[in-house]
């Protein structure tokens, strides 16, 4: 079941990276046909040495490589400088003989088309199932429940989030990346207002990949909603039914219910007696647990039954509306997300394919795939847009540059700072990727 499940997460991965990588190259190809380039190549991976496929049509070769660490389009004379007293007629189809402007939008041709993906994505996602915000204020009714990470931070089970960085945040959606780049939070803690402080050393447990992603949750009191087809159905628990004791231990919530649990398990008790509360009635009920998880329980709890959620439906205008908010925090973090790693020397827990694919659902979710697939476009369109030699933001670098200096870069600089570029980023990926694979034994 196991291996099924990170088969599942990384063929989605596999997908989503492949279709952004045709997306990105198309938007190189389209703006170079657009403006009467020629295209020789377009690949879907590398072909470093041998390909898998390759087919040419016209007067581009189509193909996939085989190493998937990107893809590319070999444009005709991209690395050319303008020689009158050579020119000939082919020379009009070469990138160099193209006017800067030009130029420049065909190597802008990818982000252009990742950013116009990444917002196709969102609009239609909202567009066609719209969202959901369940209010602070219902949250706060019975405050949150923390993990090991939100205990690390400052937390505890119970804490009623107030402000953050002195600003009242309407929505608990937005909650954990608000405190994600903040620098205090003010709680109430059972009626007492505190501060948590989050300096650079909390902030190191933020960015560590290893921990859970969500620190904190709504705290849910534990009223049973919803009862699946299975041997407790009549038996032990029905809907309405509240736990309020186990083992005679008095219990309000579901993480007081878990970690009472966890205790009985540690002395391998199997056996626990739930207190039932049923139409004004209480009884004993015992269950014995054969194969017990955190998640037994909490599966018969339906949310929306116990908080305040507001259903947002969006017109077309509406939707691309939002999208583009979206699309505008998804960047905006991302550079908050680098300052970050950079503030608090957090440059282990920067991850590569392996750790991104572990984002991804293992059973199959088109509305997750697709949301992650969009969020994932644009940050390959703001990597591009770094002026790193080798990726379209080097490019678009020199070309700058020759506009500002009214003439053109040196063939040999340009090439040579593209080739070492590559060298170095291949370096860094190759490091990257095996520091993943050393935690994954590790932790």
């Amino acid at each position: 079941m196991k291996i099924t499940f990170v088969f599942i997460k990384i063929i989605q991965f596999i997908i989503s990276i492949s279709i952004l990588i045709i997306v990105h190259e198309l938007g190189h190809f389209t703006l170079a046909r657009l403006f009467k380039v020629k295209v020789e190549r377009f690949f879907l991976f590398f072909d470093l040495w041998f390909h898998l496929f390759k087919k040419k049509i016209g007067d581009t070769t189509y193909g996939i490589g085989w190493l998937p660490l990107g893809g590319y389009v070999k444009i005709y004379g991209m690395f050319e400088n303008h020689n009158h007293k050579s020119y000939n007629k082919n020379n009009n189809l070469k990138f160099y003989y193209k006017s800067s402007i030009k130029r420049f939008l065909i190597i802008s041709g990818g982000i252009i088309f990742n950013f116009i993906f990444s917002l196709f994505i969102f609009s239609y996602l909202l567009y066609k199932y719209g969202d959901y915000d369940i209010t602070l204020n219902s949250v706060n009714k019975y405050g949150i429940e923390v993990n090991n990470l939100g205990e690390k931070i400052g937390f505890k089970n119970g804490d009623k989030i107030l402000y953050i960085d002195n600003k009242y945040v309407p929505y608990f959606n937005e909650i954990i990346q608000k405190i994600i780049f903040s620098n205090k939070i003010t709680i109430n803690r059972e009626g007492k207002i505190k501060n948590i402080l989050l300096n650079d050393n909390k902030k190191k447990y933020l960015f560590n990949r290893n921990e859970e992603k969500y620190f904190i949750t709504p705290r849910i009191p534990i009223i049973i909603d919803y009862i699946k087809n299975s041997k407790y159905n009549k038996e032990i628990l029905k809907s309405g039914d509240k736990i309020i004791s186990i083992n005679n231990n008095h219990v309000n919530f579901f993480d007081q219910l878990r970690d009472k649990i966890d205790k009985i398990l540690k002395n391998k008790n199997k056996i626990i007696s739930l207190g039932i509360y049923r139409n004004g009635i209480i009884s004993e009920k015992k269950i014995t647990l054969k194969q017990y998880n955190n998640i037994f329980f909490k599966e018969f709890i339906q949310m929306n039954n116990i908080f305040s959620f507001k259903k947002n439906k969006y017109n077309i205008l509406d939707s691309i509306n939002i999208g583009l908010i979206r699309l505008y925090e998804i960047i905006k973090n991302q550079i908050l997300y680098l300052k970050n790693i950079i503030n608090t020397n957090s440059y282990k827990q920067i991850g590569s394919f392996l750790s991104v694919s572990r984002e991804f659902s293992g059973k199959w979710n088109w509305i997750l795939f697709w949301s992650l697939t969009g969020a994932l476009s644009i940050w390959i369109a703001f990597l591009n847009l770094l002026p790193i030699p080798s990726l379209d933001g080097g490019h678009l670098f020199f070309i700058i540059l020759e506009m500002f200096l009214g003439r053109n870069i040196s063939e040999k600089i340009s090439q040579k700072c593209n080739i070492i570029g590559f060298i170095i980023l291949s370096l860094i990926m190759i490091s990257i990727v095996i520091w993943d694979i050393i935690k994954i034994f590790i932790y």
